[in-house]
């Protein structure tokens, strides 16, 4: 436990040093920097006598020889268990623009009043607080029709909340951010057990050293989650922070704010599909950028200081263009891009569905075969029924180091045992084939409580017999929820994978693997330890992949002829994507501490 110490330590202390001195004035006379202000709320918003409290907060103000004056003011939102000082490095560039800056930290981190309120309507209500703090202080010269929320995942789930239901606010830009909090953290009713540690885990304080104070919800819906009870309150208390919960109410209002939102393709805590879902129904401006790596890590760069990292440039030129009105391009650029993990290109499509058809692939059994086929016909001339072992996986999503590799994960397919899972192979590949959405395989299982199916989709060089990660589906077989209803009965399930977008090689193969246990989900004590899938002669089974034919070009916003960007929308050689030394260091602490944390609970 003292490593754990150690580490935790380390991290808040990283964060506490990019701070400046309680009270500076940059060497340019731009700005005045304030490290001791704290933005005034209320402990209960629904008890307006409730005690007054104070959020931790620093503020950039800048000078100017009007005292008219008035600028536009970003309001930046800690992350999940860090601090006000998470954003030092972007809010003095901002600054620099002509930016009042705020920075503060969510209630219940580090001091912060109150407990962790997990973007509750507490959370939503200090965010209205900020906006009140600044344009109600006469020594603050804020624009009140010019005001932008952004921050990093809780912060960024934060500023959408936020922005959606308060109507002073016109612009957001939302990193690593979340639509659907459910289905986030319990995607096909399957908890997600890596990402749910490191959150519980990082909420608690350390005696000392970290003041954290976490709410007893917090743990109470994860045992829902682990335990599958109370799954409708559990819901009811996600969906309430849920930014896709307030589309009618924001989409109500007469403006509505423009969003910028980037997230990473690996990021298994909010995956994009939540994104995608909200967005679509969202009917105000918005622009989605798409990034290889991990929670965070596609941003993470622009934390320790880069003025030229992609995302926040992007962030700056959407601050620009609808908070001061500068015509800089950003909302005539197409409005969706994304990186292909395999390639490094980057891609923009004037739609959030570029697919140009759905390639649908048979899967095709055969008992007596040891690898079964994926074909464009179903050949199934008689029920087929195969099972296999649910104790032990033949590959697994990768925990949190495992998603920051550029292409995730890989097996050697030589090694694959067919005891735990079951591999469909296509034919050789005679042209790419180039995936861009979220694939689906529907199947017929024998239905039993608990029953757990993983699906996973990767490449293979036949040559080598080395295969490359593309994506992955979590689903979980409940009763409670419609699924095996009576036990043993014949059901067909669907297999959503995370959105993806990756280029399978010509000269490869397709490869699916069905199996029944992911170490990165939490498995419950009374999964069944075979799983049986049933392949007949009249229902198909099938694995469907939105494809594109051809791929464009990244249409990149940034307009400046100083920008040192390749083609491919990179600045320079590192775009602070994936891993490539842009994670932030108190990040890597963290991940360390969970390491060891979670070894020590195995050996325990």
């Amino acid at each position: 436990m003292k490593t754990h110490v150690v580490l935790l330590a380390f991290i808040a202390a990283v964060f506490s040093q990019l701070s400046f001195s309680a009270e500076t004035e940059s060497s340019e006379n731009n700005w005045i920097y304030d490290d001791n202000i704290y933005v005034p709320s209320i402990l209960d918003p629904n008890d307006p006598l409730s005690e007054q409290i104070g959020l931790p907060a620093n503020i950039f103000i800048p000078n100017s020889d009007d005292p008219n004056q008035t600028f536009p003011a970003i309001i930046f939102i800690s992350s999940w268990a860090l601090n006000e000082h998470e954003y030092a490095s972007q809010a003095e560039i901002l600054a620099n623009n002509g930016y009042v800056v705020l920075s503060y930290t969510a209630r219940g981190f580090h001091g912060s009043p109150d407990e962790i309120n997990t973007a509750g309507e507490r959370d939503r209500f200090d965010v209205s607080a900020a906006i009140d703090y600044l344009i109600d202080s006469p020594h603050i010269p804020v624009d009140p029709n010019a005001i932008g929320l952004s921050g990093v995942s809780y912060g960024a789930g934060l500023s959408l909340l936020g922005g959606f239901t308060d109507d002073r606010v016109k612009a957001i830009a939302a990193m690593s951010a979340w639509g659907d909090l459910v289905e986030s953290l319990w995607a096909g009713y399957t908890p997600n057990y890596a990402w749910l540690e490191l959150l519980t885990f990082s909420s608690q304080p350390i005696p000392f050293l970290i003041s954290n104070n976490p709410s007893p919800e917090i743990e109470e819906n994860y045992a829902n989650m682990r335990n599958h009870v109370n799954v409708e309150d559990t819901k009811v208390w996600g969906y309430a922070r849920s930014p896709i919960s307030y589309l009618d109410q924001v989409n109500s209002r007469e403006e509505k704010p423009a969003v910028f939102i980037s997230n990473n393709i690996h990021d298994y805590l909010f995956q994009p599909d939540t994104v995608f879902r909200m967005l679509d129904q969202y009917e105000g401006e918005w622009r989605f950028m798409l990034n290889r790596g991990t929670h965070a890590s596609g941003e993470a760069g622009g934390l320790l200081g880069r003025d030229d990292h992609i995302v926040w440039q992007n962030v700056g030129l959407w601050f620009d263009h609808y908070l001061k009105g500068v015509d800089n391009g950003i909302n005539e650029s197409l409005p969706f891009s994304t990186k292909v993990l395999n390639t490094g290109k980057r891609e923009s499509y004037d739609s959030l569905h570029p697919e140009d058809e759905n390639l649908v692939l048979n899967l095709v059994a055969d008992s007596g075969s040891l690898l079964q086929e994926l074909s464009d016909s179903y050949a199934n001339d008689s029920e087929v029924e195969i099972s296999f072992n649910t104790e032990q996986r033949t590959i697994y999503s990768g925990w949190v180091t495992g998603a920051l590799e550029h292409t995730g994960r890989s097996l050697d397919f030589n090694n694959f045992d067919t005891n735990n899972g079951i591999a469909f192979l296509s034919p050789v590949l005679e042209e790419a084939v180039h995936l861009r959405g979220e694939a689906k395989v529907n199947i017929q299982i024998i239905a039993e409580d608990k029953a757990q199916y993983f699906g996973y989709l990767l490449y293979l060089d036949p040559e080598t017999g080395e295969a490359r990660w593309v994506s992955h589906a979590p689903f979980s077989c409940h009763a409670s929820e419609g699924c095996a209803a009576q036990e043993g009965e014949l059901q067909t399930i669907t297999l959503d994978f995370y959105w993806t977008s990756v280029d399978f090689p010509a000269g490869t193969q397709i490869l699916l693997i069905i199996d029944g246990k992911d170490d990165d989900y939490w498995r419950y004590d009374d999964t069944p330890s075979i799983n049986t899938v049933v392949f007949g002669t009249e229902e198909a089974s099938t694995l469907s992949l939105p494809i594109v034919w051809d791929t464009p070009e990244y249409d990149d916003p940034v307009v400046s002829p100083d920008n040192a960007r390749s083609a491919s929308g990179d600045a320079g050689a590192d775009t602070g994507e994936g891993l490539g030394g842009a994670i932030p260091l108190p990040l890597l602490a963290l991940l360390a501490c969970l390491v060891l944390y979670r070894r020590q609970r195995s050996l325990s």
